[in-house]
């Protein structure tokens, strides 16, 4: 996806959830095809997870759990930048040339 408009699918979320949802899939799909198989599998796996928790709850649960997945997936993007971060900062500077 080259640009993500908001406002575009916030509209076709209120026009046509069947639509917004199939859209959702196959943006997701498409995302997931550019990735190597040790990336796409767990996050199909994931994503699994995350489809199966938000099975038949309303719109205002779906949120929420949704949030909080995204809280989650925050706190670990930080911690393995945090990883990422103190390891490149151990190497001595003649190693990064």
């Amino acid at each position: 996806m080259d640009k993500f408009d908001f406002d575009e699918w916030a509209d076709l979320y209120q026009r046509d959830p069947a639509a917004f949802e199939a859209r959702r899939q196959t943006v997701l799909a498409l995302e997931l095809a550019k990735a190597s198989p040790s990336v796409a599998e767990p996050a199909r796996a994931t994503l699994r997870r995350l489809e199966s928790q938000l099975a038949g709850k309303d719109d205002a649960a779906r949120i929420q759990t949704s949030m909080l997945w995204m809280a989650a997936s925050m706190r670990l993007l930080s911690a393995k930048m945090q990883d990422l971060s103190d390891t490149v900062g151990k190497r001595e500077p003649s190693a990064l040339h």
